[in-house]
C-alpha cells in the first residue's frame, strides 16, 4: 500500500469494545474519486469503522493516513490508545466528511443556508466564498433551483 499517492490507507485496523473484537483487521484504500460502499448486517462494524476514520471512536490498533499523512497516535499511561496529536485530528477531519445514518438539515434554515453554515462556522471561509461553492455543488447535484427552499417543501 502506497500511502502518499492515497486519498485515504487504512491498514489492518482493530477495535476492540470490551472483549468483543468489533472490526478485525480491516484495511482499505481508495484513491481521489473512488466511490466505496460498504455493505453489510447490522451491527457488523460498517459505522464503526467509519466512526474510527475521523477518531469519533478510537481504533485499538492500526494505521490510518489521510492524503498520506499518518493520524499519529500512542498509549497513556491507561495504555489506552489516543490521539497524539489532537490538533492534527482537527485539521485532518476538515478534510474528511460524514453524513450520519440519521442526519438532519435545520427547518428553519433553506438549502443553501444549510450547505454554507459548516463551511462558514467551522471552516472560517468567507460568506460570500461558502455561497460560491455552495452554489456550484447544489448545480453539481442538480438541486440548485432549490436553493432557497426549506427543507420542509423537498421530498
Amino acid at each position: 500500500m502506497d500511502s502518499k499517492n492515497t486519498a485515504l490507507l487504512v491498514d489492518e485496523l482493530h477495535k476492540y469494545f470490551g472483549p468483543d473484537e468489533v472490526l478485525k483487521g480491516i484495511s482499505l484504500e481508495a484513491q481521489q474519486g473512488d466511490v466505496i460502499a460498504m455493505l453489510g448486517a447490522s451491527g457488523s462494524g460498517k459505522s464503526t469503522f467509519l466512526r474510527c476514520l475521523n477518531l469519533l471512536e478510537i481504533p485499538t490498533s492500526g494505521k490510518i493516513y489521510v492524503g498520506g499523512e499518518l493520524i499519529r497516535m500512542k498509549k497513556n499511561r491507561y495504555g489506552e490508545t489516543v490521539p497524539e496529536d489532537i490538533k492534527q485530528v482537527e485539521r485532518l477531519r476538515t478534510r474528511l466528511g460524514m453524513v450520519f445514518q440519521q442526519f438532519n438539515l435545520w427547518s428553519h434554515m433553506t438549502v443553501l443556508e444549510n450547505v454554507i453554515e459548516a463551511p462558514v462556522h467551522v471552516l472560517k471561509i468567507r460568506k460570500k466564498e461558502a455561497i460560491e461553492q455552495a452554489e456550484a455543488l447544489l448545480h453539481k447535484v442538480g438541486i440548485y433551483e432549490r436553493k432557497d427552499y426549506h427543507p420542509g417543501h423537498l421530498s
